[in-house]
């Protein structure tokens, strides 16, 4: 039976959300251990791969009635899904947990202020600064909702060249079998 590429989506997707909320917890506990900032880096890194392993898997169980726009709308479904329940889970961190979190990343940044004069650090420094001053601080929830408009546009990219790829390859195999 063909499963639905909304469906698998959507339960590979909690599978790719539990990937998404480490990949973020990594990130945001590197300050208390630096060493998760190298599992942090290489979970982004292997993005496209895990998504590679999980389109193949899809496009086999399929077989023959694999097609470009199914696998294309896997990978969509399976980063919006993910994102929305990382997100959700980063949102709810981000508010009740740990609601200083943002404030103080603003403020660490707006403390490098004059340390490498004329770079582009030191014109973040002094946007940071500027934000803080004018209580411009962004919320929990602005920063998620842009995280997850990010992942669900470049995953949709992503996705649209991994189709590309295993649909080419697939008709490549199909053609060298025929007589």
């Amino acid at each position: 039976m063909i499963q639905s590429p909304y469906r698998r989506g959507a339960d590979d997707g909690l599978v790719m959300g539990v990937y998404f909320m480490v990949m973020f917890f990594t990130s945001i506990f590197s300050g208390v251990l630096p060493l998760l900032s190298l599992l942090s880096v290489g979970m982004m890194v292997a993005v496209p791969g895990v998504v590679y392993v999980m389109m193949r898997r899809y496009h086999r169980s399929l077989g023959v009635a694999s097609s470009f726009a199914m696998l294309w709308m896997y990978g969509v479904v399976l980063f919006f899904c993910g994102m929305l329940l990382a997100g959700a889970v980063l949102v709810a961190y981000l508010r009740w947990v740990s609601p200083e979190y943002i404030s103080d990343q603003l403020a660490q940044l707006a403390s490098l202020e004059g340390e490498m004069p004329g770079s582009v650090m030191d014109d973040a420094a002094g946007l940071a600064q500027q934000m803080i001053d004018a209580g411009f601080v962004p919320t929990a929830i602005s920063i998620v909702s842009e995280m997850i408009m990010l992942a669900i546009v470049t995953g949709s990219m992503l996705s649209l060249v991994l189709s590309g790829i295993m649909t080419v390859r697939f008709r490549r195999s199909v053609n060298q079998m025929k007589p």
